[in-house]
């Protein structure tokens, strides 16, 4: 096993239906052992979350449902603020969590933010009453029930409460019966599926941090001072943004000292595109060549596309960059293109090479692979200058 290995277990969550709506993400240390082996649970958490966030991803993990993930008391102290969306998260709150005025002051906060909260293996007691108040999913241990009791069970708790209930460690098809036939909502246990160890491989800090910085500065409708306020916060990125803005001075150009004064020469829109290509550059383990390369798409892109006068010119610079952005994250391009604020003419023409981003990216392969006499000549000129301000500025 690789220490870039990285594993999460899920197990699926049906309805009365049978039909799949939802995945419970389980820690997972690693291929070999289908079971939670870890000492500490704030731990495991972070590590579920991490793993499933941004080390697989949640598209991939679980598609369009949700994600049921086990959270200790810990997680619902002081405020609470979750870097995931409600949306894909659905917060199991552990059956060893207490209901002290901190947790429930937590749970509050979370369900004012719209995540739900589902109760893990609940136990029926006074001191938990103040959970049921907030709970949208109640999660039944079954493998414990005599399979009698079930019915007088599902009875009980449905005076109670209005929640859906789950039934989970369902591991017959008897067990499975009666909690359908006893009114249960959601299933999930051995009888449907053993929980599938999922493997993916870890994005380095650098990487993350650049997709980060990426979503802020690729954004079509970011404001010049949201881009000044985002750069100036690396102290790096600002010295390279100013060192490549000399690059491009004329003499007829006054001097400029801060960042903002370069974007008020250059405007926003170059400014942002090389603000890209920048923060890309950054990563130090891809090869100089691949930047190069990406560099090199994107500048013959965006002067054929002023030759053409296709409009907004530099987004053809920044299709060209990210057409090798799976060589420099390490991940599939399609899943790094979609986390980031593209348009879809954009993402389908790298892709799909569909219309004229696709059709200018095409040309720059074909140049690459030295297959010029598809295109006309002159083009071959724009891409031989291309290169050689691509080489120019990693020189430099």
């Amino acid at each position: 096993m690789s220490h870039s290995d990285i594993f999460v277990g899920r197990q699926p969550i049906f309805d009365k239906n049978s039909q799949l709506v939802a995945y419970e993400l389980l820690f997972r240390g690693d291929a070999s052992q289908n079971q939670a082996n870890f000492e500490c649970a704030d731990t495991a958490t972070e590590t579920v979350i991490y793993n499933a966030m941004l080390g697989i991803g949640l598209d991939e993990l679980v598609g369009p449902h949700q994600a049921y993930v086990n959270f200790p008391e810990n997680f619902f102290h002081a405020e609470v603020d979750p870097a995931f969306s409600p949306q894909y998260i659905v917060i199991e709150v552990l059956e060893d969590v207490r209901p002290t005025p901190e947790v429930i002051e937590g749970l509050s906060q979370l369900k004012d933010l719209g995540f739900q909260i589902a109760l893990d293996d609940f136990i029926f007691k006074k001191e938990y009453v103040p959970f049921l108040k907030l709970a949208d999913v109640i999660k039944l241990e079954m493998h414990k029930v005599p399979l009698e009791k079930i019915p007088l069970l599902f009875s009980k708790i449905k005076k109670i409460t209005q929640a859906t209930l789950l039934a989970e460690k369902v591991e017959t098809r008897e067990i499975y019966k009666a909690c359908l036939n006893s009114g249960c909502d959601l299933f999930q246990g051995y009888f449907f599926a053993k929980p599938e160890i999922v493997e993916g491989k870890k994005v380095s800090v650098a990487k993350l941090n650049l997709l980060d910085l990426l979503q802020k500065i690729a954004d079509p409708q970011i404001a010049l001072n949201e881009l000044q306020l985002v750069v100036e916060r690396d102290v790096g990125l600002s010295h390279k943004l100013l060192k490549m803005a000399y690059q491009y001075r004329t003499r007829s150009m006054p001097e400029f000292d801060t960042i903002k004064e370069v974007m008020m020469l250059f405007g926003l829109k170059r400014v942002q595109s090389w603000t890209t290509m920048l923060s890309m550059a950054a990563v130090n383990d891809v090869v100089p060549e691949v930047f190069v390369m990406a560099l090199t798409r994107a500048i013959f892109m965006r002067e054929i596309a002023l030759k053409e006068r296709l409009p907004a010119e530099e987004s053809y610079y920044l299709a060209g960059l990210f057409s090798l952005l799976d060589v420099i994250m390490g991940q599939p391009l399609e899943k790094v293109l979609n986390q980031l604020p593209l348009s879809r003419s954009i993402v389908d023409g790298i892709l799909e090479e569909e219309g004229d981003y696709g059709r200018l990216l095409n040309m720059a392969k074909g140049f690459e692979q030295s297959k010029m006499q598809k295109h006309r000549s002159d083009y071959g000129t724009f891409y031989l200058q291309a290169f050689n301000d691509a080489r120019k500025v990693f020189k430099g």
